[in-house]
């Protein structure tokens, strides 16, 4: 009888974070107080290199979410917060600027 995969101890590890936990679109969670838990930098997906991945929770505490960024102003504000102020409270608001918009925490 063939072993299942679990009983062989092979462990998968390659360093990264995992954020275990359902992805949503950034408008879903615009004007709604969420608590920012972590983010990756630097993640490539199919819309191109460069974006970040947040990890965010809602204040109310109904779920924990993730949703990726290639916001400029998200994306420097995130770089300049420093680990031990992680995680910090925050509200993300969407301000239109020609045909896109520009986020920003508030």
């Amino acid at each position: 009888m063939a072993k299942r995969f679990s009983e062989l101890g092979v462990t998968v590890d390659d360093g990264r974070k995992i954020f275990n936990c359902q992805q949503v679109s950034i408008t879903d969670i615009l004007n709604s107080e969420i608590e920012v838990l972590d983010f990756l930098p630097d993640v490539k997906t199919k819309h191109g290199e460069g974006r970040f991945l947040v990890h965010y929770r809602t204040t109310d505490e109904s779920g924990e979410g993730k949703f990726f960024t290639n916001s400029q102003s998200l994306k420097s504000a995130l770089s300049q917060v420093s680990k031990e102020d992680f995680p910090f409270i925050t509200i993300i608001k969407a301000t239109k600027c020609g045909k896109g918009k520009i986020y920003q925490f508030t």
